[in-house]
């Protein structure tokens, strides 16, 4: 079985190095450290984790806990973001504990005895709220955690997010730049601070493309492809004209292709339409759908690295990722 001089002597770096790397508690290289991480796959190197946790005091396990109510399991989205953070923890040695809640006030009491009961290192918060008790409730018990979006206090706490904002400022330029003058908007529930950004974005594209700002062209939907549905619906049954749609998720602006498809308006061809996310289910729409990619990869582990430093005790800055706009039939 090897040992971690085994892992060092093909590394060519001490045992001290690969202890940094294995435990994330030291500065090293970044080239050093694939270098390591290389040598431990190579050899098939397993670190004892009993004995790192006991030493260390760690369970080396990040805690999330996914909603169940407006964001349901069933989101695309929420598998190509779990499959991120696996694939990051897995290069990071560490262990994903996933849980569901539906009652965001259970969150507090789930958070406390996951981390009392020594389950995990600390978390990972999703689907951020403008306003979030979760984050005040974690501050003020000393539990390290990095957070996947932001609040209005976005400054205080640890994070990492995708700018929603200038990628609908993108998106608005773009069909503006096609010659769309009535550009409709499906907005999420403003209680998401991501939703807040995007419709910010919306707005600001549209000012600075010299659009008129209709009110009436703006609707809230759920985060499914029926809200999405639902909410194109009502725009065209109240004869309000547009000549393009932006959503704020994929799964919304698929559900409003179907109720331009049901309207005898052809997304792609009558209709413009962009979503945000890029789900796989994005590329097999009909038409295909345009929408401004989330760098799944990029995020999972800027996450992992952010929780590791919080969880040594560091303040990590925070990292706002670009969305990619991604062009397909349906715009």
């Amino acid at each position: 079985m090897p040992t971690i001089r085994d892992v060092a002597r093909r590394a060519g770096v001490s045992p001290a190095t690969v202890s940094y790397v294995l435990n994330n508690s030291g500065p090293v290289r970044p080239e050093t450290r694939e270098r390591v991480l290389r040598a431990i796959a190579e050899l098939g190197y397993h670190p004892h984790a009993g004995a790192r946790q006991l030493k260390r005091r760690r369970t080396d396990t990040l805690g999330l806990i996914l909603p169940t109510g407006e964001r349901r399991l069933s989101d695309p989205f929420f598998l190509e973001l779990i499959h991120a953070l696996g694939d990051a923890c897995a290069v990071h040695q560490l262990d994903l504990l996933i849980a569901t809640c539906r009652d965001p006030a259970a969150d507090l009491r789930l958070i406390d005895r996951l981390y009392k009961g020594r389950r995990v290192d600390g978390f990972l918060l999703i689907d951020l709220r403008r306003r979030d008790p979760r984050i005040a409730h974690l501050q003020a018990a000393g539990i390290p955690f990095v957070a996947f979006g932001r609040t209005e206090a976005d400054g205080a706490f640890p994070w990492v997010d995708v700018d929603g904002a200038a990628g609908m400022r993108q998106a608005v330029a773009y069909l503006a730049g096609k010659g769309h003058r009535r550009i409709a908007y499906l907005s999420a529930p403003l209680t998401f601070t991501f939703a807040y950004h995007r419709l910010e974005g919306y707005r600001q594209g549209m000012q600075a493309a010299g659009l008129p700002l209709d009110e009436h062209l703006i609707r809230s939907a759920r985060l499914t492809m029926e809200g999405g549905y639902e909410a194109a619906r009502a725009l065209l049954a109240e004869g309000v004209p547009f000549t393009a749609l932006l959503a704020a998720t994929d799964l919304m602006a698929l559900g409003a292709m179907r109720a331009l498809h049901e309207a005898g308006r052809a997304p792609g061809r009558e209709v413009a339409v962009i979503g945000f996310d890029d789900i796989p289910l994005a590329a097999q729409a009909h038409p295909p759908l345009t929408t401004l990619r989330q760098p799944m990869d990029q995020i999972g582990e800027a996450l992992v690295r952010a929780w590791l430093a919080a969880v040594n005790g560091e303040q990590p800055e925070p990292v706002l990722l670009p969305p990619t706009l991604i062009l397909r039939e349906s715009a």
